[in-house]
C-alpha cells in the first residue's frame, strides 16, 4: 500500500476511520429548492465514498431557515422532522459505500439577504458585509433570539443522529454566525453575549454545549477560521488561546480554515497559492489543543499528504475542489496510481459556477454534479471519429470518444498538444494548469488515439479518414482589426508569446512593447513580459477597473493588484489603437491622436470563433460537432464540458436516433 500513514485507521473520539482523508464540506446547489436530500446530491456524495475517503463531511446545512439561509439557490437543511428521511437516505449511501458521515450544521447571521430569508438578516452587531457577494445591514440578535438559535443547533443535532450521521461538524469558520459572535470585527456588543473575550466565547460554547448534550459520545467537530485575515480580526495568536477553550466546551477535533466574506482570498485560494499553506497553523492548533486537527485548503498530492501526516501538521487531510476533480483520488493514491490522479489546479471554475446559482461543477471532471447520469459505455462499435484541435476540448473529446469506443485521430496544427490549455498555464502564478496538461498528455500517450501534431486539418484530408464523426475543436482567432494604417513594426498575436511562438524584440520604458486590450490574455502576457525584464504599455479600450473583467474573481484581484504594483507595466485606459508604422503605434484618447514608440505591437484586443475550417467542410455528409472557441470563445471548463455533451450526444444519436416510438 503506498502512502501507509495516509490510509491507516484513524480515531475521533469513539469513530474509527478507516484512513486520514475526508472530503471537505462544499456547497454544491444540487439539494431540493426548500433545503430537501434529493437523488442528486446523494449520488455526488456517494460518487465521493466509492472514491475511498474514510470521512464525508457534508455540506453546510441550515439549522434554522427562518433566519438562517445563506443561500439564493438550494441549501440543505435539517431544522424539523420533514427532512430527516432524505438525510437518512444520503448516510445510508455513504455508508454502503465504505465512508463514514458527519454533517456540517450552520446558521447564516448576516451572510445571507433580505431576498432570500423574508426579513433582515440578523447578527451579533449592525456591521454590515463589505463583500461583492452580499452587503446588507443586519439586526442584532436579542437575548431570546440567540438562546432561540443555540436551541436550534442542538435541535438540528438531534435529527442528525435520528438521520444516523457519525458525528456532528459546526461550521464556526468563514464569516458564519458563530464566527460574527467570535471576531471582534463583528462582535461589538456590550452585554454577556459580546464585547471582551470572554464574552464573545460565550455562544460558540454554549452551542457546543448544547451540541453536545444531543450527540452524546459521538464526535463534535469545529471548523474554525483560525486567522480572520482582517486587520483588527482574529489572529493565529488568538485562535491558540481560543481553541483550547472550543475543547473544554467539549469539541473533539478542530477542522482548520481562514478568514471570512471580507477575506474570500484565503477560504479559496486562488492558483498562485503553494501547497499547504494553512499546515503550519494546523500544527500549532494541534499543539495548542492536544486534539486532532483537520486541514483543508490546496493539498493536492498524495506525497504531500502524506509528509504533512508524518511531519505532525496534520492528523486528517481534508480534500475539498481535489475530489471535485477526482472523486477517485483516495483509492487512485493508495495504489500508487498518484500520476493518474485528475489534479485539481486551483482554477476556482467551481466558485464561478456557484456564484452564478448553479449547481457544483468542476472544470477538469465534466461528471461532477451529473452524477445520476449513466456512466459513459463502449457504444461506438469500431467507428471513426475525427478531432480537430488538441486544446484542453480537444484532447478531452479525443479521449472520451476512444474511451466509448470510436478509433480517433486526432488533428494538431502545431507540433506540440495543449493549446490555450499552454498559453493559460505560462504566465505568473498559473503554472499548477500544467499538472492538467500533463495529466491529458499521459491520458492520450495511454490510449488508443492516433495523434497527427504538426499537421493542417482540411477537407482533403477530412474526407480520405472517411469518418462518422468530426468534433471541431479547432479554437479561435483574433478578431478583426480595423487600422487606418499597417506598418511594419514587430506585431502578433499576444498568445503566441505565451506559447513560445514568437519573440519579442527588448525594449525600454521610452520605446515599450504594446499591448492592446486589457482582457485576460493582455493583462497576462504584461506580467509575463515585465516578469522577464521588459517594460510593457498596456492599452485598454475600457476604463482600467475593467481590466481582465472575465478571469476568476479571486485570482483577479491579486492580478490586478499585481499590474498596478509592477513599475515595469504602465496601463492607458480609455485608447484605441488608430495606426501602426515602422516606429510607434498610434492611439486616440478622448479624442486627441497620439504617437507612442515601441519596440513591438502584441494583440490581444479579442478573440472569435475560427471559421476557416468548418466553412470548408460546408456540404460534407458527416456529423459535425464544434466545441470550445470553435462554438463560442470561453474558458477551460465550458471547452471540457462541450466535448462530455458531445459524446452524451453521439451515445443517443447511435443508440437511440428517435427520442419516442409515437
Amino acid at each position: 500500500m503506498a502512502y501507509p500513514r495516509l490510509f491507516e485507521p484513524f480515531r475521533i473520539g469513539n469513530l474509527t476511520l478507516k484512513n486520514r482523508v475526508a472530503m471537505a464540506p462544499m456547497e454544491t446547489h444540487l439539494g431540493e429548492p426548500d433545503g430537501g436530500v434529493n437523488d442528486a446530491i446523494i449520488a455526488y456524495y456517494r460518487e465521493r465514498a466509492r472514491g475511498g475517503a474514510g470521512l464525508i463531511i457534508t455540506e453546510f446545512t441550515c439549522v434554522d431557515a427562518e433566519t438562517g439561509f445563506s443561500s439564493n439557490v438550494p441549501q440543505l437543511r435539517l431544522d424539523n422532522d420533514r427532512f430527516k428521511a432524505g438525510h437518512a437516505r444520503l448516510v445510508a449511501a455513504i455508508h454502503a459505500a465504505g465512508a463514514k458521515a458527519v454533517i456540517q450544521i450552520s446558521h447564516a447571521g448576516r451572510q445571507t439577504k433580505e431576498s432570500v430569508i423574508g426579513r433582515q438578516p440578523v447578527s451579533s452587531s449592525p456591521i454590515p458585509l463589505n463583500s461583492i457577494y452580499m452587503n446588507a445591514m443586519p439586526r442584532p440578535l436579542e437575548d431570546a433570539e440567540i438562546r432561540h438559535i443555540i436551541a436550534r443547533y442542538a435541535n438540528t443535532a438531534r435529527l442528525a443522529m435520528l438521520a444516523g450521521y457519525d458525528g456532528v461538524m459546526l461550521h464556526g469558520a468563514h464569516g458564519y454566525l458563530i464566527q460574527q459572535f467570535l471576531s471582534p470585527l463583528m462582535n461589538h456588543r456590550t452585554d454577556e453575549w459580546g464585547g471582551d473575550f470572554e464574552r464573545r466565547l460565550r455562544f460558540p460554547t454554549e452551542v457546543i454545549k448544547a451540541v453536545k448534550a444531543q450527540i452524546g459520545d459521538k464526535p463534535l467537530l469545529y471548523r474554525m477560521s483560525v486567522v480572520d485575515g482582517v486587520e483588527g480580526g482574529i489572529t493565529i495568536e488568538d485562535s491558540e488561546t481560543i481553541a483550547p477553550r472550543l475543547c473544554q466546551a467539549g469539541v473533539d477535533a478542530i477542522d482548520i480554515s481562514w478568514g471570512f466574506l471580507e477575506s474570500a482570498h484565503l477560504i479559496l485560494e486562488p492558483m498562485s497559492v503553494e501547497e499547504g499553506d494553512r499546515l503550519p497553523y494546523a500544527r500549532r492548533i494541534r499543539a495548542a489543543t492536544g486534539k486532532p486537527v483537520i486541514t483543508a485548503g490546496v493539498m493536492r498530492w498524495p506525497d504531500k499528504c502524506e509528509q504533512a501526516v508524518i511531519d505532525g501538521d496534520t492528523d486528517i487531510v481534508s480534500l475539498g475542489r481535489a475530489l471535485l476533480a477526482d472523486p477517485m483520488w483516495p483509492i487512485k493514491a493508495q495504489r500508487g496510481m498518484a500520476d493518474d490522479i485528475r489534479p485539481c489546479t486551483s482554477c476556482n471554475w467551481c466558485i464561478r459556477e456557484l456564484a452564478q446559482s448553479r449547481s457544483v461543477a468542476c472544470a477538469e471532471n465534466p461528471r461532477c454534479g451529473k452524477e445520476t447520469e449513466a456512466e459513459l459505455d463502449r457504444f461506438a462499435d469500431g467507428r471513426k471519429a475525427v478531432v480537430v484541435g488538441a486544446g484542453p476540448g480537444g484532447m478531452a473529446a479525443a479521449l472520451l470518444l476512444d474511451q466509448v469506443g470510436f478509433a480517433v485521430t486526432l488533428y494538431e496544427k502545431r507540433e506540440r498538444l495543449g493549446g490555450n490549455l499552454i498559453t493559460s498555464a505560462v504566465p505568473p502564478g498559473k503554472d499548477k494548469l500544467f499538472w492538467y496538461h500533463k495529466f491529458l498528455l499521459g491520458r492520450i500517450e495511454r490510449s488508443k488515439v492516433a495523434v497527427r501534431t504538426g499537421t493542417q486539418a482540411t477537407r482533403h484530408a477530412i474526407e480520405a479518414d472517411r469518418p462518422d464523426v468530426v468534433i471541431l475543436a479547432n479554437g479561435s482567432r483574433l478578431a478583426p482589426l480595423d487600422l487606418a494604417e499597417w506598418g511594419n513594426l514587430p506585431t502578433a498575436p499576444a498568445y503566441e508569446v505565451l506559447m513560445g511562438e514568437t519573440d519579442v524584440p527588448p525594449s525600454t520604458p521610452e520605446r515599450p512593447i504594446v499591448i492592446y486590450g486589457g482582457g485576460e490574455t493582455g493583462t497576462e502576457t504584461a506580467e509575463f513580459l515585465a516578469q522577464n525584464g521588459h517594460h510593457v504599455l498596456l492599452v485598454t479600450r475600457s476604463d482600467a477597473k475593467f481590466l481582465a473583467r472575465n478571469a476568476e474573481v479571486l485570482y483577479r484581484i491579486a492580478l490586478l493588484q499585481r499590474l498596478h504594483a509592477n513599475p515595469a507595466i504602465r496601463i492607458l485606459d480609455h485608447a484605441k489603437l488608430h495606426a501602426v508604422d515602422g516606429e510607434h503605434v498610434a492611439l486616440s484618447r478622448d479624442g486627441t491622436l497620439m504617437e507612442q514608440p515601441a519596440a513591438a505591437l502584441l494583440l490581444a484586443h479579442g478573440l472569435v470563433p475560427d471559421n476557416e475550417l468548418p466553412d470548408a467542410l460546408a456540404g460534407l455528409d458527416i456529423p459535425m460537432i464544434r466545441i470550445g472557441d470553435a462554438a463560442q470563445v470561453a474558458r477551460i471548463g465550458e471547452a471540457v464540458r462541450d466535448a462530455y455533451r458531445a459524446v452524451q450526444d453521439l451515445r443517443r444519436l447511435i443508440l437511440q436516433p428517435e427520442p419516442i416510438a409515437c
